[in-house]
């Protein structure tokens, strides 16, 4: 593949000038006529244009609109015109024919409705305006370019053809995995060289923070910014450096050299540095030492450096490190290249998520598509609504209102973009609670990197001149202006915490190349900016949001020791000379000491908050459980209870938001915008993750549980391992109880016909409640957790939150059928989530409790104009099981089923789940269905349905016999049935009656009572998916015979009869579809409890019909004769054995069945559709069937 001219293309975007562009960049072909401008009238818009290329039937048209900038209805109008004559266009909408500044590129997708098949268009838009990054442009117009490409069917040349060489420059996907293994290859031959950390967790986050900063200093050598002794530019520069040091002596690269480079050259002003440093290193730029700090690993007691001292590395080490690095190809600046060997930043993110973090915690790399989805979905709507003001006609004041930030950045005048850059994007606060490698964190500084650009290329042209001021003061104290912007942007906005110590450096360290790829010589690289206390370790889910002063000074003890507030304004005080020393205070102050200050200052404060916590706990009934070793039983023995101590509650790593961002969380009440993907597991001790840190065995993908329980008991013969694992033990069930007591986390847990439901505590859930209460009214929520946020029963707490108190933006579904996440099973599915919060919160006052969370006193229904007057959701866009990333791009906008909560609520009144509509004509069959009661509900004179489970497969084994025996019974497993269908010739296991009967009445006596077991009774099965070819499979239990769990069976109805019946409509194609829309792996009994059904009695025209149809699909043999006596049948010789009859019975059943519920023919025909893996004969016939019902043939 040709490699793209980036250079070219970056200086004839910059210029405007598209036909240089197109045909000597992207090799277009120069259009046979209409160079020229020419004037044109759409309707009453006039317009002129010029062709600028074409290629394939395709034609580039530049367009100027008169009278301004056009909206979308204004483009709209233009290509519908321009269509007429060429049929294919891009346009290219630019604010004047010659030295234009702000451009559109414009292209209209034509398909079809998928519900109608009526004509449909949709419109592509990506903006470049003068001063913004090529690079981000080139990016955005990826998703465009691609979809040209797609329109060349006939074998013509492909569209776009150079261009789609920066689709696939930009993909770097293979390379990344590529780099990572061989990276990860390298992490541990470098665990064999250090020497001098004995704790092998430590000696890997070594081995990373090393390989970090090594990557780091490889990108700068790349860049050009580093000389040699000589003051020679040196693009090879750590290689080289490395032989110098060999000739000096062995093994002296680490100790000697790097402790010069990292601790000396980088971290202080060249005149601060030591001669023998100097010598060392050669010219090397002021980093300033936020970067290059000591690690505490790499101190002594007395703070002293290690480095060659009393820990080593090997000059062996670094060879490997340093040849993996060379045979890549490193692009520093974000632009694509086309090498196949390219590494640009975002490497670190995917080695972070894939190596070093291992998805511990249920942590996923996130994909880059979906990070830039929400923040710049969040942030646009945020700067929308701050710079919006209301018109005052009295002053003759008009309204400044915009719809999208492109209309805003295209038709702003002088004082609002001033607005922009001086009050609206400084104020904005942005958090990640699970920050990992920064993904979103980079993608939020990209999207606010856009808007600034646009405010620049402005000044740049002499729009006013308060914007020339602007540019110019900045221009005058810093020589390259994007990387003040990128400064500016990481110091004010961007803020992350994360319980793993390592993903916070990375997170920096990303956020630091980030800001060196706005440089193109060395001359303009400033000092970067301390963002130690923006992003920090700590456990998000524990800890104080507010703190109270009186509370807190009162834990003092000590009339001179300083208060709450005092130590609140000098730690503030120290942090803003912390973050802006390379401005203020630059080599006269000492970093390190500044740091190890406020760092003092913290513990000091956390420690008194950690009492505070304590003390929360405590009035909780919160105890301590200290795990137990039985000797005897060789296994976990019955926990020890005790009171919660100060340094239990330190060992969880609390993070005290309302001290540390107590400017954000107390005062202003919250951040602005949440972005997250939090880790998606469930919060108890994962055993096999713990022993897999022992044993290479244990990691096996493929190993089973009793392979497991036998290596995990050699495993504890050892003393240390089952120290740790005890110790590992220890961390979970008091911060278990917390978390189901502590009221912030009141929504982890529902209740469901008067209990309590949610058995699991799952992170992702705890972290959507702790997001919600993080953020201020009106703030913005984005955040990627598991599909069971919208249909677990355990997740109604949080569904009634967010209808209740946010404005849900927008639920969009994948299926990780393509590995949108790896590692994550391919029919596991999640949900991109973007929400508002509504009820605003009252801020804390002088002498209230502290607590991790405003409690309910303490919110204010307080109406938001915006929802007129509403607090919570009424309707939200939503799609389901898509399974490409590029469709989240167009999301709302193309896509989106909107959902009334209303209709989600009686669809599903106990637990308000929601369910996976794909079309317009989903919601309406819904609509109809819940015409009809619920199979939960208790109607008057009619059947009441309740399921129960009889024997359970484990807590009943051991009455369990494998040969059948006297007084035994046969047990039924849910493999046994199908729909209309009983296998008894499978059976297992026999069990004696006696102690089923034991089991069935628990507690009781067994009186003689008769049970469910003796006689008929409707089952169905509660292990399903809704992917397989069908989902509810039920069928009639034969007297005398046991079930397992993996079947629910109906205590009620009785009535042989009315069983049939119910058993015809769940095994009917209607209720199936209605209950995959909900259900994913397991069907529950209360997911049959929400079924709609049409109630039938046994006077009703259709009762009997159907009741004789199913009772001859199920009794075919001895045992079901009495069932068939009952419905009029004279025994199993009346059932329906030959298999072309049984499928007209079934048939004939689906076709009365839909009609029952007043199904039309397209709805019943967009039902049988949804069954992909159903035989298209079984469709057809039912189809027919319910034809012959509308006719009076059947029933």
């Amino acid at each position: 593949m040709a490699q793209l001219n980036f250079p070219a293309f970056e200086e004839h975007l910059k210029a405007f000038d598209f036909q240089r562009l197109f045909i000597d960049v992207l090799g277009w072909n120069r259009p046979a006529a209409g160079r020229d401008w020419q004037a044109d009238q759409a309707g009453d818009t006039a317009y002129s244009h010029r062709i600028v290329a074409e290629l394939g039937g395709v034609v580039a048209i530049q367009v100027v609109v008169d009278g301004g900038w056009p909206d979308e209805a204004l483009r709209m109008k233009v290509w519908r015109h321009v269509a007429h004559s060429h049929a294919e266009n891009l346009l290219i909408f630019t604010n004047q024919q010659h030295e234009a500044s702000q451009s559109q590129w414009y292209w209209v997708k034509r398909d079809k409705y998928p519900e109608t098949g009526k004509p449909r268009l949709t419109s592509r838009r990506h903006e470049y305006f003068k001063g913004q990054p090529v690079d981000l442009f080139a990016s955005k117009l990826q998703a465009m370019v691609v979809e040209l490409s797609e329109l060349d069917t006939a074998g013509r040349l492909p569209v776009l053809e150079a261009a789609r060489r920066i689709a696939a420059a930009l993909d770097v996907e293979k390379t990344t995995k590529k780099f990572f293994k061989a990276y990860q290859d390298q992490h541990l031959a470098l665990l064999e060289h250090i020497q001098g950390i004995d704790n092998e967790r430590d000696k890997r986050w070594y081995a990373s923070v090393l390989l970090n900063r090594l990557m780091f200093v490889w990108f700068l050598q790349k860049k050009g910014f580093l000389q040699d002794q000589n003051g020679s530019q040196r693009t090879d520069y750590l290689r080289e450096q490395l032989q110098i040091s060999e000739q000096r002596g062995a093994n002296l690269f680490y100790g000697e050299f790097l402790a010069a480079l990292f601790f000396e050259a980088f971290a202080k002003p060249e005149a601060d540095r030591s001669p023998q440093a100097k010598a060392l290193t050669g010219q090397i730029p002021y980093l300033n030492g936020g970067l290059f700090l000591p690690h505490k690993l790499e101190q002594d007691a007395d703070h002293a450096l290690r480095l060659g001292k009393t820990l080593h590395v090997a000059d062996a080490a670094f060879k490997g490190i340093f040849d993996l690095f060379a045979s890549f190809t490193w692009h520093l600046d974000d632009t694509p290249g086309g090498s196949a060997d390219e590494i640009n930043p975002d490497v670190l993110g995917y080695i972070f998520e894939k190596y070093i973090n291992q998805k511990a915690f249920g942590a996923y790399y996130t994909r880059p598509e979906i990070t830039s989805y929400l923040a710049d979905r969040s942030i646009h709507k945020l700067i929308l609504e701050r710079v919006y003001e209301p018109a005052i006609p009295e002053l003759h004041i008009k309204e400044v209102k915009f719809d999208t930030v492109p209309d805003l950045l295209a038709g702003m005048d002088a004082r609002t973009a001033l607005k922009l850059v001086n009050e609206v994007l400084p104020s904005i606060t942005i958090l990640d609670p699970a920050v990992g490698s920064g993904a979103f964190l980079v993608a939020a500084l990209k999207s606010l990197i856009n808007v600034y650009y646009a405010v620049v290329g402005r000044a740049e042209l002499g729009a006013s001149a308060e914007l020339e001021k602007w540019l110019k003061a900045i221009k005058k104290d810093h020589p390259s202006v994007g990387y003040y912007i990128k400064r500016r942007i990481v110091t004010d906005n961007l803020h992350g915490v994360d319980i793993m110590e390592e993903a916070c450096e990375i997170a920096k360290l990303r956020l630091f190349l980030a800001m060196v790829a706005s440089v193109r010589k060395v001359e303009d690289l400033e000092p970067l900016p301390n963002i130690d206390f923006n992003i920090l370790p700590g456990n998000s889910l524990v800890g104080l949001m507010r703190v109270d002063e009186h509370e807190f000074n009162s834990k003092q003890n000590d009339l001179f020791k300083p208060t709450y507030r005092s130590l609140v304004e000098e730690k503030n005080r120290h942090l803003a000379a912390y973050r802006n020393a390379a401005d203020a205070i630059g080599k006269h102050v000492n970093l390190r000491e500044l740091r190890d200050s406020i760092d003092v200052e913290m513990r000091h404060a956390s420690g008194v908050m950690n009492e505070l916590l304590r003390d929360q706990f405590e009035a909780l009934g919160v105890k301590f459980e200290e795990a137990q070793w039985d000797a005897k039983k060789k296994d976990l023995g019955k926990p020890k209870k005790r009171q919660v101590t100060v340094a239990d509650i330190a060992a969880q790593t609390p993070f005290h938001w309302g001290y540390v961002f107590d400017d954000i969380v107390q005062k202003r009440g919250g951040f602005d915008i949440i972005l997250a993907n939090p880790p998606w597991e469930v919060f108890k001790p994962q055993a096999k993750e713990f022993f897999a840190e022992y044993s290479g065995v244990v990691s096996k993908n493929k190993m089973t549980i009793k392979e497991f329980e036998k290596e995990q008991s050699k495993l504890l013969q050892n003393a240390e391992v089952r120290a740790a694992w005890l110790a590992y033990e220890n961390r979970f069930p008091h911060i278990n109880q917390y978390f189901r007591a502590a009221p912030e986390y009141q929504k982890q847990f529902a209740v469901v016909d008067g209990r309590k439901v949610g058995a699991d505590l799952n992170l992702y859930k705890l972290f959507v409640e702790r997001s919600f209460h993080l953020l201020r009214a009106g703030g913005h929520c984005g955040i990627v957790i598991p599909s069971g946020i919208y249909t677990d029963l355990g997740a109604k707490g949080l569904r009634d939150l967010l209808f209740g108190h946010t404005q849900i933006e927008g639920l969009f579904c994948f299926e990780n059928r393509k590995e949108i996440f790896e590692g994550v099973h391919r029919s596991f599915k999640f949900v991109v989530l973007t929400f508002e919060k509504a009820a605003a919160a009252r801020l804390q006052t002088a002498g209230e409790r502290n607590a991790s969370a405003p409690p309910d006193d303490l919110l204010a229904a307080q109406a938001v104009e915006a929802q007129g007057g509403a607090t919570g959701t009424t309707r939200f866009p939503a799609a389901f099981m898509r399974h490409d990333v590029e469709e989240l791009t167009r999301f709302p906008d193309e896509g989106a089923l909107w959902l009334e909560v209303d209709l989600i609520k009686r669809l599903s009144p106990d637990s308000h789940s929601v369910m996976e509509f794909k079309s317009a004509v989903d919601l309406e069959i819904a609509n109809k269905l819940l015409k009809f009661p619920l199979l939960g509900e208790a109607v008057p004179n009619a059947w009441n349905l309740k399921l129960h489970r009889e024997l359970h497969m484990t807590d009943d084994a051991p009455h369990f016999k494998t040969q059948a025996e006297p007084k035994a019974l046969p047990l039924v497993e849910g493999k046994m049935i199908h729909q209309f269908a009983f296998a008894r010739q499978d059976y297992k296991f026999w069990v004696p009656e006696s102690a089923g009967r034991k089991s069935l009445i628990g507690r009781g006596d067994d009186t003689g009572q008769a049970l469910s077991y003796q006689r008929y009774r409707l089952a169905h099965r509660s292990i399903a998916s809704s992917t397989n070819e069908r989902t509810l499979i039920a069928s009639i239990l034969p007297p005398k015979v046991f079930s397992g769990h993996s079947l629910n069976v109906a205590f009620a109805p009785e009535d042989a009869a009315e069983q049939l019946v119910l058993m015809a409509f769940m095994n009917s194609f209607v209720l199936d579809y209605y209950l995959r829309q909900q259900v994913s792996a397991n069907l529950t009994m209360f997911f049959i409890y929400q079924c709609p059904v049409p109630w039938l009695g046994k006077k009703d025209e259709a009762f009997a019909p159907i009741a004789s149809r199913a009772a001859r699909l199920i009794c075919t043999t001895p045992e079901f004769d009495d069932l068939a006596k009952s419905v009029g049948l004279q025994g199993h010789q009346d059932g329906a054995i030959d298999p072309t009859e049984r499928a007209k019975l079934r048939a004939e059943l689906d076709g009365l069945v839909a009609h029952l519920y007043g199904l039309s023919e397209e709805e019943f025909t967009h039902i049988l559709g949804t069954f992909p893996l159903v035989a298209e004969p079984v469709k057809v016939a039912a189809l027919n069937a319910w034809r012959d019902v509308q006719k009076g043939l059947i029933s």
